[in-house]
């Protein structure tokens, strides 16, 4: 599949935060935008919410599991 690129201006401090938060859910900028964009168009489908809720259920656990191990 051919691809391309986009590029879009935005703040230091607005890519900063994008970044900062992709990197707390353990995720991938293009992957989060690409989502994004399919979201917008209408193209998202059922198997991309249940990866979103699996990541999502994953990160939970992270987080009871710790506090449980402390």
């Amino acid at each position: 599949m051919s691809e391309t690129r986009i590029n879009i201006r935005i703040t230091p401090e607005k890519k900063e935060a994008f970044y900062e938060k992709v990197k707390q859910e353990g995720k991938n900028a293009t992957d989060v935008l690409i989502e994004l964009i399919d979201q917008y168009l209408g193209n998202r489908d059922e198997s991309s919410d249940i990866v979103e809720l699996r990541q999502r259920v994953a990160k939970l656990e992270e987080l009871v599991l710790g506090e449980t191990a402390a």
